[in-house]
């Protein structure tokens, strides 16, 4: 069974040479395009032939790139049904993301101000024990001294 899964899981992640064939198909075009410049001008505008160039060479760009990134082209194709794993489909991560950078939920500042609160807390009574602790030995070296000058 695994067997089966590990070949169906390898075959999704091969390269699909649909994008290389609808690239070549694209590029054909876009040479057409090109060599009927004159008809297209006529019929409509520079900018619209200018947009007919740059959509199309877009296109060209996004279709290699679907097939030198096998992922991005099996997710197109509806393969990422068994790309993904069902175990980790539900799972939301802990870490939200928001354009690359972290954001902080309510929940996460909250959880930082207790933190914070609480260092805090055991700063300050770090502090004071250790007040207390020199004041010990003062008061231990006084008596010392007192008892050594008697």
């Amino acid at each position: 069974m695994s067997e089966i899964s590990d070949e169906i899981k390898a075959e999704a992640y091969k390269p699909r040479r649909v994008f290389l064939v609808a690239a070549a198909v694209d590029s054909v075009l876009l040479i057409a395009a090109y060599f009927m410049q004159d008809d297209i001008i006529l019929g409509s505008s520079p900018l619209a032939y200018g947009a007919l160039l740059i959509f199309l060479v877009l296109m060209a760009l996004g279709l290699i790139a679907c097939y030198r990134n096998p992922r991005l082209g099996n997710r197109l194709l509806g393969y990422d049904v068994v790309i993904t794993d069902p175990d980790k489909q539900g799972v939301k991560s802990d870490v939200q993301y928001s354009g690359g950078f972290k954001s902080d939920s309510a929940a996460d500042t909250k959880r930082m101000n207790s933190k914070r609160k609480q260092a805090r807390y055991s700063r300050r009574k770090l502090a004071q024990v250790t007040r207390e602790m020199q004041q010990e030995n003062a008061t231990a070296n006084r008596n010392n001294n007192a008892d050594k000058t008697e």
